[in-house]
């Protein structure tokens, strides 16, 4: 993930950094290089399996809030009413002591986590305000934090903790989502691989201009079809092409072989002998309300689709080296990071472990 100040304002539209070099490497450019993932992959074509998902059973991959800039982060009270964000005054202990479980259960992630730590003065709440701002726009958030979240953990469920005054505290799963994804989002330092580059133009209301060719088709389907139909395990993926950047955890994927044997076309990677043409189903989880209880098995389980057609060019050994897009609709770029392990939630995030399902 790009380095970003915690005193800035953190958009859903950053872009994770590249590992890779701009070198060409065989039929694709190095930063759109499968061997970005795994150097170990399986290229041909008829070895890889046309469909493929997350192993059955898995409560990982879950829908969560991006938690807006605009609205105040995790700093929201979500499950109050009035849905404050900004400047609004956090009970003292004197205070605390006085409310009711449900008055508790009001009060914002941020709130919960300080005082579940006995900080009465408040110290996350203070550090996300410093992140969020209302004139943000409306796709700034910490997406970028939750879709790793997402994929990495099991779905959080209601815990009520005891903080060292012997208070209770009540999280509801929207909670420890929050905290969760703001750990990701800010406090997991490690190396994270990009396969394409980010756009920084156009929208869907215009071009895309020289974004054409940042993430080859080719060595994306060889990735989809290994990570999710071989090792069943998912990715994150920016899904919007153009200059905005939406961090989703892809689930799984569905392709039919629509034409075979077709002739290379002009450009096509040296030593491609014929082409076929895919038509990809691919699914990825998407963002929703928090919620008091688990998302799985209700309608806030959000998984959506992108209808993709492209060319895969093939070698005479029928080997995947190159592709070429066909849709409109296309992925931006694909990014993976490892998973936070329990020893890795240090400094304030050290006792966030105790409020995970893992």
């Amino acid at each position: 993930m790009k380095q970003v100040l915690l005193l800035t304002a953190v958009l859903c539209t950053q872009s994770v950094f590249a590992q890779a070099q701009l070198s060409v490497l065989g039929a694709w450019k190095g930063f759109s290089s499968p061997d970005i993932f795994n150097s170990g992959f399986t290229h041909e074509l008829s070895a890889l399996p046309l469909e493929g998902s997350l192993e059955e059973g898995s409560t990982k991959a879950w829908s969560g809030d991006y938690w807006a800039s605009k609205k105040g982060s995790i700093n929201i009270r979500w499950n109050s009413p009035r849905k404050e964000g900004f400047n609004y005054r956090s009970p003292s202990k004197t205070e605390l002591l006085a409310m009711t479980p449900e008055q508790v259960a009001m009060l914002s992630p941020s709130e919960k986590y300080d005082l579940y730590l006995g900080n009465y003065d408040y110290p996350l709440k203070r550090i996300v305000d410093g992140s969020a701002s209302r004139t943000a726009p409306d796709w700034a958030g910490i997406c970028h934090g939750w879709a790793p979240a997402s994929l990495f953990h099991n779905e959080p469920t209601p815990k009520t903790m005891t903080n060292p005054d012997g208070i209770s505290i009540p999280f509801g799963s929207g909670d420890i989502k929050a905290l969760l994804s703001f750990f990701y989002a800010f406090y997991h330092e490690t190396d994270t691989d990009q396969m394409g580059l980010r756009c920084y133009f156009g929208s869907w209301m215009g071009g895309a201009k020289g974004c054409a060719d940042d993430l080859n088709a080719g060595a994306f389907h060889i990735v989809i079809s290994n990570k999710l139909g071989l090792e069943k395990q998912g990715f994150l993926m920016d899904v919007d092409r153009f200059k905005e950047v939406w961090n989703q955890p892809v689930v799984g994927f569905k392709s039919k072989v629509v034409a075979y044997d077709l002739r290379p076309q002009s450009g096509a990677a040296t030593n491609t002998v014929r082409e076929v043409r895919i038509a990809t189903e691919l699914f990825f989880v998407n963002e929703s309300d928090p919620t008091w209880g688990p998302v799985y098995g209700t309608k806030d389980q959000i998984v959506s689709k992108r209808d993709l057609q492209y060319r895969l060019e093939l070698d005479a050994a029928g080997r995947i080296i190159g592709g070429e897009w066909e849709s409109r609709e296309r992925p931006d770029f694909l990014w993976n990071k490892p998973a936070a392990l329990p020893q890795e939630f240090t400094g304030m995030f050290s006792a966030l472990p105790a409020l995970l399902n893992d």
